[in-house]
């Protein structure tokens, strides 16, 4: 006689596999991936934030409802399809400035808090006040700390052709091997500036996943060579902030036109996406700076076709966007940046 406990077992799996992805998806909570750089060091307010502020996030994550991951376990979760926790979060660090490994570092270590630090190695190289030296980049890992890259020069990727790209990135491998005896496996872009040609490098250069810029949780239909982060400084590094940013869950969408993050002629911008969970739709927001100043953005919603409806003269240099719904009580999001010649 058949188990019926084993019958619904089989017919709820049958479910699970047969409904459609936009009923499935809230099941994706993704993660929310912190981005820091100075700590302490107030004279640069933008990529600053106070110990104090630091030490309040620190405390709330300390909290058992949170789910503390290192940065490659992101990329694993994702390709091995492993689900997110709810509350799940990772902290990572750019620039190596030397403020960090004196006022940040110490808080994260003591409370047993994974970080990856995004070395360009040419700071360190040339002894650039301000940033650590290799010296306090080995102590850093021998105490527990995580490396990644952030190529030699910390140059504008997209700016660049195909060999500068190459001999940059390079060069940083090659002096990760000589300092440290091996080559980190995560990158991170300079100011989060990407393109496909620049991915296209990356990849070839044996390089497996990179971390933007740009806002939002990741999800696993995240782009593992584009992974958002939120930024924290000191306007943007308040407690509510941080507890409303780990509690996101990713808003994701499809079909993304233009798909390039590096755009050359701005007139040929039209954007356009498809959100795939359709009941986010209703109290979908979108606001952007694509103009120089961060304002709201008119929508055509067109069934899960969303497009921006007026044309907009687009400013140069890097512009981001942001979207945003909310469905019961939870708040989904989704961050792009592109960089505009």
């Amino acid at each position: 006689m058949i188990n019926k406990l084993n019958i619904l077992q089989f017919f709820l799996i049958i479910i699970f596999f047969i409904l459609p992805n936009r009923l499935v998806i809230a099941d994706d909570n993704g993660v929310s991936v912190f981005m820091y750089h100075r700590v302490g060091d107030h004279r640069y307010p933008s990529t600053n934030i106070s110990i104090d502020q630091l030490k309040s996030q620190i405390f709330e994550v300390k909290k058992d409802h949170y789910n503390i991951l290192k940065a490659s376990d992101v990329v694993r979760h994702i390709t091995e399809g492993i689900k997110f926790k709810e509350n799940s979060v990772v902290f990572t660090i750019d620039d190596a400035y030397v403020s960090f490994y004196e006022n940040g570092w110490p808080l994260f270590r003591d409370n047993d808090i994974p970080t990856t630090l995004f070395v360009s190695t040419d700071m360190t190289d040339f002894s650039i006040p301000g940033y650590m030296s290799w010296d306090q980049i080995r102590k850093y890992i021998h105490e527990g700390g995580i490396i990644g890259q952030h190529t030699a020069s910390h140059m504008s990727l997209p700016f660049n052709n195909v060999e500068n790209i190459k001999e940059d990135i390079l060069r940083s491998q090659k002096r990760f091997k000589e300092e440290l005896g091996f080559v980190p496996d995560l990158f991170a872009f300079p100011f989060g500036e990407a393109s496909e040609d620049v991915i296209s490098i990356i990849k070839d250069l044996n390089i497996k996943s990179a971390f933007g810029q740009h806002s939002g949780p990741i999800s696993h239909k995240s782009n593992i060579y584009y992974m958002p982060r939120f930024s924290i400084n000191e306007n943007f590094g308040d407690i509510e902030r941080f507890i409303f940013s780990s509690s996101l869950k990713p808003l994701i969408i499809n079909n993304l036109n233009p798909s390039n993050m590096f755009i050359s002629n701005s007139k040929l911008i039209n954007f356009s996406f498809e959100v795939e969970n359709k009941k986010l739709i209703n109290e979908l927001h979108c606001f952007g700076n694509l103009t120089g100043e961060w304002a709201s953005i008119n929508l055509i919603k067109n069934q899960s076709r969303i497009l921006f409806s007026e044309q907009i003269t687009y400013k140069e240099g890097r512009r981001r966007i942001n979207c945003t719904s909310k469905f019961d009580s939870d708040w989904y999001w989704f961050g792009h940046q592109i960089l505009i010649k």
